[in-house]
Parts: structure tokens; sequence; C-alpha cells
């Protein structure tokens, strides 16, 4: 994509998704109701991961994990509207596993990308169930159901995505 302008090429979807999350980054870090520090951190792992979406990630693909870039963004924001101080940490985590993903699946390094997607996966079902539960505040029965609920969906959804990264699918 030398000489290109970020996201020339790709059509509406992925312009949309650049763009759209360009102006949603500042907004999302910026309104998060966070300490300066991991403001500061967050919006440079988010600006980072756009930054590899824009010219070097695969996010033409529409299976490209970059592509979860806009919901990275709005899940900093949820998570500091919630008070979620230290499910913050594993947020941190996203973008690196991300680009490490991306790269993997690109250079179909079926191991490395089966593990780098569990860890994804597990960790943005984890997060959103601390998002959920702190922002509902829920306890007791409602807890643990939410829990369970998470946590089954959380375990088929990545058991069925390694089943696909192990099949042949991923060699075009």
């Amino acid at each position: 994509m030398s000489g290109e302008a970020p996201g020339a090429g790709w059509g509406h979807g992925g312009f949309a998704m650049l763009t759209g999350s360009l102006i949603l980054i500042p907004l999302c870090v910026g309104l998060a109701p966070v300490p300066p520090v991991p403001k500061v951190a967050a919006g440079l792992l988010l600006l980072g991961l756009w930054c590899w979406a824009a010219t070097g990630g695969r996010a033409r693909d529409p299976l490209s994990p970059v592509r979860l870039l806009p919901a990275q963004a709005l899940l900093f924001l949820g998570l500091g509207i919630v008070g979620a101080q230290a499910a913050l940490w594993a947020w941190y985590a996203l973008a690196p596993c991300t680009v490490g993903l991306d790269l993997a699946l690109g250079a179909r390094r079926r191991s490395l990308a089966r593990v780098l997607y569990a860890i994804l996966w597990l960790d943005l079902y984890a997060l959103l169930h601390q998002l959920v539960a702190l922002g509902r505040d829920l306890s007791g029965v409602a807890l643990i159901l939410w829990t369970v609920g998470v946590g089954s969906a959380a375990l088929i959804f990545v058991g069925l995505g390694l089943v696909r990264l192990g099949s042949r699918t991923l060699e075009r």
C-alpha cells in the first residue's frame, strides 16, 4: 500500500471503519473518567492499532481482528464509566493481541493464531462481563447467572473459532 492514502481501495466499509475510528478514539479516550496516565496509554495503544490498520494490517479482510478497533475504543470508555479500574489492565492486552493475531493469520502460523485468538476473545468476554456486572451492580444469583452465561458463551465461541482456525479454511 505504499504511496496510497490510509484506507485507499477499501471500499466504503474499510474507509468508514478507519474514519469512524479516528473520530471515536479521541472521543472515547477523552471522555473516559480515568486518570491521565491510563488515558494516554490507551490513546497511544488505540492510535497505534489505527496506524497498523491503515498501513500494515490485514484490515481489508472482513475476518481480520483489526476491525475490532471501534469496539475496543468503546469498551475502554465503558470500563472507565463503570469504574472498572482493575479491568483496564486486561484491556491493555487487546491491541497487542490484535496485531499479533493479525500477523499470525497473515503468515498462516496456525498454532500461534489459535493461542492469540483464544487470549483475545477470552479477554474481550471477560471485559464485557465486568462492564455489565459493574454497570448493572449485579450481585448474588444475578451475578452467578450472568457469569455462567457469559462464560458458557465465551467457551462455545472460542472453541468454535479454534476449530475453524485449525481447519483447512485458513489455507486460502
